[in-house]
Order: structure tokens, then C-alpha cells, then sequence
């Protein structure tokens, strides 16, 4: 038992060599097709917004909810490439990018739209926090090496989140599905 030990603090600790140890390819981001109806409803809460704001004469405050529109538009209709994860006993990569293990803070797992990523938190002013997508069957070896190195966190339930899950329950901008 102590020669397993030693040898597990060895992949660490020796930082001459790079060893990778777990890869994996996913998306660069999470992805969610979104279907017509979706579109339809959002375009009108914007236009309903948009209204209300033309009788507060806020004229530029109008141009805000129509970009971010644009872009979630794209985000959603134009697939992520696949890129290259791993973790070695130095970094942490995601494509070419490289963080090294010092600046690291903490890590938890939360899912994004359909996806099921690897949040970390480094201790730069920017990124803040590195998202990673995963394959949620290699969930469990990923915890037990990122454990060794930085500790895992649970994130909190904040008041956006509980807001905007009783949204999404209350106003839904896409069909449910029963």
C-alpha cells in the first residue's frame, strides 16, 4: 500500500517529465439546437421589452437585448469544433492552452445545457474560471486525479440560479416534454 502512495505522489511531484494522465476530445463548448418555437417566443418577449422601452424613450437601451439575442442565436446554430483535453501531472490543457497546476484554485462539475462540464477556478484575474466540456462516463476518473492536486468544491445554489429555475418553470420558451 505504501509503494502504490509513493508512486502516485511520484506522477505529481516529478515535474521534469510531462505525463499525461487522462485525454479526452469533446466539444470546446456546450451546445443546444434550438427549434422554431423557441425563436418565435423569444423574439416576442423582445419586442414586447423593446416596446415598453420606446415609451421610457430609453432608444439605445433597445440595441442591449437585440445583440445579445444575435449572439445567443449564433451560439446556438453554429456547432463547436472538437478540441483536445487532457490532464498531466503539470497542467491542465484545453487545445494548446495550458494551465499549470499552481494556478489553480478549486474544481466542481455542473452541467450546461446538455453537456457535463469541469469548472476550475484559477487564481488570475483572467479566466477566473476554465470550463471544460466532458464525457459524463469519464466523470469519475477525472475527480480522482483533479482530487490529488486541487480540492473539489460543491458550487452553492445562488439566488440567479433559484430565479432563474422558477423561471424557466413558469415562462418555458420551449415545448416541455412530458
Amino acid at each position: 500500500m505504501a509503494v502504490k502512495k509513493e508512486t502516485k505522489k511520484s506522477i505529481f511531484s516529478d515535474t521534469n517529465e510531462e505525463k499525461t494522465l487522462f485525454e479526452w476530445e469533446a466539444s470546446e463548448r456546450p451546445f443546444k439546437r434550438r427549434d422554431r418555437d423557441f425563436w418565435i417566443t423569444a423574439i416576442s418577449i423582445l419586442v414586447l421589452v423593446s416596446v415598453i422601452l420606446i415609451f421610457v424613450k430609453e432608444f439605445f437601451l433597445i440595441i442591449v437585448p437585440f445583440s445579445a439575442l444575435f449572439m445567443y442565436y449564433v451560439l446556438s446554430t453554429v456547432p463547436p469544433e472538437k478540441v483536445k483535453n487532457k490532464i498531466s501531472n503539470r497542467a491542465i490543457y484545453f487545445g494548446e492552452v495550458s494551465y499549470e497546476w499552481e494556478i489553480l484554485r478549486r474544481f466542481w462539475f455542473e452541467k450546461s445545457l446538455n453537456s457535463e462540464m469541469l469548472s476550475v477556478e484559477t487564481i488570475l484575474r483572467f479566466p477566473r474560471q476554465v470550463s471544460l466540456v466532458i464525457i459524463a462516463k469519464d466523470k469519475a476518473k477525472i475527480q480522482k486525479i483533479m482530487i490529488k492536486k486541487i480540492p473539489l468544491i460543491e458550487s452553492p445554489i445562488t439566488f440567479v440560479d433559484k430565479l432563474t429555475a422558477w423561471l424557466s418553470k413558469r415562462f418555458p420558451l420551449e415545448e416541455r416534454k412530458k
